[in-house]
């Protein structure tokens, strides 16, 4: 029996950051294209049931009807295929969906761990929706039967994302050593598959396509396929656009061509229809300008979307200026006095107050 594991598409985002209005539009059909996609991809290839472990949507304010009868739509036109929708953190509230007018998609609970049987009851998939900290109970409630493959559906946090704290956290030793099989995880929008205890493994299946540079690299879903009561994976890639997010080092004095050069090497194989940020980094001289703005008009045409960042840090050879009989070298000699300020700090304060009497912009 072949299942598939996805989850984060975030329906209908409002894709605010970086695009504009066209741009905006474009990627946000593309969103619920990556889902049509896979759902196309399971018809085609004979599995049995999706599992949206949480977050099909973005927000309950942001939820447009057109692209809710759209993915209503995709679910109830693939009859032979169970839906099972967990929801997350982002669409808790979404009451749109019902297992009335949706006979073939199922729904989890809040209250109790929901199972559902597959394969004349040799696959069990199990899950069950949390808003806020998990009690400890609840994980001892499972009761999962050795004999079944056993999957677990849940959105949330592992120990290792305390930073993204928007969602539950997830204990897995508590999920260990309880006949799991595979964890199917949503809320981090990228994927991994580790390795739980001596029988199963946790795997968050990652979102069907990138929205920002958060997010990058190919973007999909995870195949499962169970045979003889083994259960495997794949990763299987979806993104129609792959998000890049592309380092140029830079070092020394270089002109602007030198420049351009230097991040025409890296961008030569990235596919015309993708989304790109370029970030220049690394120490220059103190003559060497750099012309973010310039270079992001020369490329832009070339990808879906292009951004050009300038993080780069000026170095300034004192010693040139030591003797320096001039308002710069006296300028720079009392900078360089004060005790107070670090060297970084030093450098910086030096870089605008050389621009400032060259009468460049900063």
């Amino acid at each position: 029996m072949k299942i598939i594991h996805c989850a984060d598409i975030h329906a209908d985002s409002a894709m605010e950051s970086h695009f504009d209005k066209k741009q905006k539009e474009i990627r946000k059909e593309e969103i619920v294209n990556a889902f049509a996609r896979m759902v196309d991809f399971a018809a085609e290839n004979d599995v049995k049931a999706v599992i949206i472990a949480g977050d099909l949507f973005d927000t309950k304010a942001a939820q447009q009807k057109t692209i809710k009868n759209r993915i209503a739509r995709l679910i109830t036109e693939k009859p032979r295929i169970d839906f099972l929708y967990l929801r997350g953190n982002h669409d808790e509230d979404s009451d749109f969906f019902s297992q009335d007018n949706l006979p073939n998609l199922k729904l989890f609970s809040k209250d109790e761990w929901k199972s559902y049987s597959f394969d004349d009851d040799k696959i069990r998939i199990v899950g069950r929706e949390f808003t806020s900290a998990i009690p400890v109970s609840a994980y001892s409630q499972l009761g999962l039967d050795s004999t079944k493959v056993n999957i677990v559906v849940m959105h949330g946090q592992t120990a290792d994302y305390k930073t993204k704290n928007d969602a539950p956290d997830i204990s897995l030793p508590k999920l260990a050593n309880q006949n799991i099989d595979y964890i199917a995880l949503g809320h981090i929008h990228e994927y991994r598959l580790e390795k739980l205890d001596h029988r199963g493994v946790w795997c968050y299946s990652g979102c069907l396509e990138g929205r920002g540079f958060d997010e990058c690299g190919q973007k999909g879903f995870v195949l499962l396929n169970i045979e003889d009561g083994k259960l495997s994976s794949k990763f299987i890639p979806n993104s129609q656009r792959i998000i890049h997010d592309v380092r140029v080092g830079l070092e020394g004095s270089l002109d602007y061509n030198q420049i351009l050069e230097k991040i025409e090497e890296k961008i030569s194989k990235i596919s015309s229809e993708d989304i790109v940020r370029i970030t220049l980094q690394g120490e220059v001289s103190e003559d060497t300008e750099i012309e973010a703005i310039s270079y992001q008009a020369h490329l832009a045409s070339r990808f879906f979307y292009l951004q050009v960042r300038d993080k780069c840090e000026n170095i300034i050879d004192y010693k040139k200026y030591e003797n320096d009989v001039s308002l710069k070298g006296e300028f720079i000699r009392l900078v360089k006095e004060q005790k107070n300020l670090s060297d970084s700090e030093k450098s910086k304060i030096i870089m605008t107050g050389i621009k400032a009497l060259a009468g460049r912009n900063f």
